[in-house]
């Protein structure tokens, strides 16, 4: 006999619920005693690890996704024979326009795009490609500094605007194989080297080709439809995606203006040619499989779904410049009537950091801080360092990556194994979990040297202690919240405080809020919400977390005041505790949605999103929100069960009744101490039910207990069942001949699918689930239970 890892989940969250694994860390008043004349809800000052959820965010439920989730932090790198120029062309500074695209722009010296451009003359440029030997390129170095760095990909620029191919390729003699006098495939031997140190391989791909097409540097906007354009397209990525380059995890396709047919062939030519690959969402058109963003842009919100913040180390630029002596201000050369009469502009010269005092330590510190606020808030964090002409990278630009890399092995769990949570950001910083810890990036140092992690207060914590240090911190649990005295500030770019848990990490939700039969409206201040990637959609998702305090509570209805929703895009859905109503309108959305059903002592989760949008990574749009949630239960009840009649034989039958569980739900019935399902029912309309089921004929005479739990909702209820033991086989005399008739015939097994468990006294029974609680505990039930949380 065997019972499923979700009833057996359900069943330990329902027997920690029953109180058999010791006293509750407080007790929560009942649902009714919850209500207020004006139906604002009333917050409890402590919910108990009952009502935990798992703190971490889970990652995609696809498999290529969560692995792309997974690197978390990859290297950019913008090489080319751009890089020649560093920035300057004929000894002027290109103060317009990023230098990896100088062959445009040359050395403009004025924003006014009514000026005509004075490129780089092709013939020029092709001179400059010839020269290009890049003697001190090494693949392997580049690849096991990235990896030394902390990094788990290496990406480059396959061919950028320009349309210098970095390849041996077949599909023109502009690239990098035919005309360096080394004649060598960088991105053979990167992809190579990349495989040997053990770090991914992804490539970047311009939608846009000045061979091909008119150069448009202020907008980069080309159509894609000039004649055969999308075929040179085609065959390029096959070449690159076709085998010889190996795995190709990511391709960050670039610019231009892709039609929506044309995005669709993007994306079906590289998913056909790399089934696991990620594409980027400059594919267009919203085909993408996850979100870039713009340029050096950070996220400052929760963001749901798989995105990626892509940032120079030098914001003005992505390829190699140095700009590290340049004057503060230049002339602008537009038309006398922009912007002002004089003319001069000053410059932010970035790569005159190279030359500051303590530069490379501040460019650390700025690209740490963006790397970790990156993945604590779920994305992935890809910084580009251009390396020079020659192959080689400028010292000070290592070491800026060498730090990186200091930091990231002083700090391990930031990278490795670790997921974004559901815990609020605080004014101090933000948060990480694996397995077995929480990580507090303390972005901003408290001054009155005290840290507070809202809804931590659960967990059973066996140390704090400041990375790098032996000292256990000193730490209290004030109602749902963990604080935490920190020591003096260390000399640490972004010092990390670790909490150990026993288990895995829990949250009970800042916003929980009990409910009752009367309304009860949620402010917005306490829904957590989620932004999309997209850039200006707005939110994605918002939640509500609610508990029936100790009862179940059927006939649910949820209503959501919103601001902005439409129709125009798609349907909406409404998911309570594993329960969905699906193709929704906002004016259902108003109305109320339901019914559904919660059970007791936890705590469950109402969120609205979209119902299959065509791209899940849009939000319902900027100016979009929800002010508040208003829920209320039709009927609240207590669970209960009897067994009648309370001693049996083993192999006999009892009749099991419930009442108090969710409406139609559908219910396991199992005997402890070990869990052996011995049968099933179906509650009526109005919770109850009623099942015969057979004891096994193998169970061991005792005190056993018999247990009914549904699953959505998760309630549980208990009884005691006594069991005999069957009497024994009459024997026979030794000198008589048995017959068939008389021989004992093994009892049939009915209980079940599978072999019978061992069962025995209460006692033991309560021993086992309190180990339970002690150890994995709630948090792996839990887990079990709300993975989509």
């Amino acid at each position: 006999m065997h019972i499923t890892k979700r009833v057996a989940g359900t069943l330990l969250a329902g027997l920690l619920t029953l109180g058999m694994a010791g006293p509750a860390l407080a007790d929560t008043p009942t649902a009714n005693s919850q209500q207020t004349g004006d139906s604002t809800p009333t917050q409890q000052a402590t919910y108990d690890a009952r009502y935990a959820i798992p703190a971490a965010v889970p990652a995609s439920a696809e498999d290529k996704v969560a692995q792309w989730q997974d690197m978390k932090y990859a290297m950019f790198i913008h090489w080319g024979v751009y890089s020649s120029y560093a920035g300057w062309y004929k000894g002027q500074k290109q103060e317009v326009g990023y230098p990896e695209q100088i062959k445009a722009w040359g050395h403009q010296q004025t924003w006014d795009s009514r000026i005509p451009l004075q490129g780089i003359p092709r013939e020029e440029y092709l001179a400059t490609a010839q020269t290009f030997e890049a003697p001190n390129f090494d693949a392997t170095a580049w690849c096991q500094q990235a990896k030394d760095t902390g990094m788990k990909m290496l990406l480059i620029t396959s061919k950028h605007h320009d349309g210098f191919a970095m390849w041996d390729t077949a599909t023109t003699d502009y690239n990098f194989t035919k005309q360096s006098p080394s004649h060598r495939d960088p991105l053979l031997e990167l992809s190579q080297a990349c495989k040997k140190v053990g770090i991914k391989f992804g490539l970047y791909f311009s939608n846009i080709d000045w061979e091909k097409q008119p150069e448009n540097p202020w907008q980069n906007a080309n159509t894609l439809d000039e004649e055969g354009y999308m075929e040179y397209i085609h065959a390029q990525l096959k070449e690159l995606l076709g085998g010889k380059y190996g795995e190709i995890a990511e391709l960050w396709y670039d610019m231009g203006k892709p039609n929506p047919a044309q995005s669709d062939q993007l994306r079906t030519w590289a998913h056909e040619l790399q089934p696991n690959i990620m594409i980027n969402s400059r594919v267009g058109n919203d085909r993408a499989d996850f979100e870039v963003g713009w340029d050096n842009e950070m996220q400052s919100e929760q963001t749901q779904g798989p995105w990626e913040s892509a940032v120079s180390i030098f914001h003005k630029t992505w390829g190699y410049a140095n700009w590290d002596d340049a004057a503060p201000k230049f002339k602008d050369t537009g038309y006398p009537d922009y912007p002002t009469w004089d003319h001069m502009i000053n410059v932010d010269n970035t790569t005159a950091l190279r030359k500051a005092p303590d530069g490379a330590h501040k460019k650390t510190t700025e690209i740490v801080g963006n790397m970790f606020s990156t993945v604590a808030l779920g994305g992935q964090f890809l910084f580009n360092v251009g390396p020079k002409f020659d192959g080689s990278y400028d010292p000070w630009d290592a070491s800026v990556l060498a730090g990186i890399g200091d930091w990231n092995r002083a700090h391990p769990g930031i990278l490795n194994n670790s997921r974004p949570t559901h815990f609020p950001i605080e004014t101090w910083g933000k948060t990480m979990v694996d397995d077995s810890h929480i990580y507090m990036g303390i972005e901003k140092w408290p001054a009155d040297g005290m840290i507070t992690l809202r809804g931590a207060g659960a967990n059973d914590i066996s140390s704090v202690r400041l990375d790098g240090s032996d000292a256990e911190l000193t730490y209290k649990v004030e109602g749902n919240d963990l604080v935490v005295t920190l020591p003096a500030q260390p000399d640490e770019i972004l010092p990390v405080v670790t909490v150990t848990t026993k288990g895995t990490p829990n949250y009970v939700p800042t916003g929980l809020t009990t409910i009752g039969s009367e309304p009860t409206t949620i402010p917005a201040s306490d829904l957590e919400k989620f932004k999309a990637p997209t850039p200006k959609t707005g939110e994605t998702s918002f939640t509500a977390s609610i508990t029936s305090g100790d009862k179940v509570a059927s006939g649910l209805t949820v209503a959501f005041e919103t601001k902005g929703f439409t129709d125009d895009y798609a349907k909406y859905k409404v998911t309570v505790d594993g329960q969905v109503i699906s193709g929704l309108s906002v004016a259902d959305l108003n109305a109320g949605v339901g019914p559904f059903a919660t059970g007791p002592n936890q705590t469950a989760r109402v969120t609205l999103e979209y119902d299959n949008p065509a791209y899940a990574l849009k939000g319902f749009g900027k100016d979009t929100s929800v002010t508040s949630v208003t829920v209320k239960a039709e009927t609240l009840t207590t669970p209960a069960v009897t067994v009648e009649p309370s001693t049996v034989e083993a192999g006999k039958t009892v009749t099991v009744k419930g009442t108090g569980f969710a409406p139609e739900s559908s219910v396991t019935l199992t005997l402890h101490s070990e869990p052996v399902e011995v049968g099933t029912a179906t509650a009526d309309e109005n919770g109850a039910f009623s099942a015969e089921v057979t004891v096994p004929a193998t169970t061991e005479a005792g005190e056993h207990t018999l247990v009914a739990a549904s699953a959505s909702p998760s309630v549980t209820a208990s009884a005691p069942l006594t069991v005999t033991r069957a009497p024994a086989a009459p024997t026979q005399e030794p000198s008589a001949a048995p017959s068939p008739s008389s021989s004992a015939a093994p009892a049939p097994d009915q209980g079940g699918t599978g072999g019978l468990a061992r069962t025995g006294s209460h006692a033991v029974f309560a021993g086992v689930v309190a180990a339970l609680a002690a150890g994995a505990g709630t948090a792996f039930v839990r887990r079990s239970r709300r993975a989509k949380a």
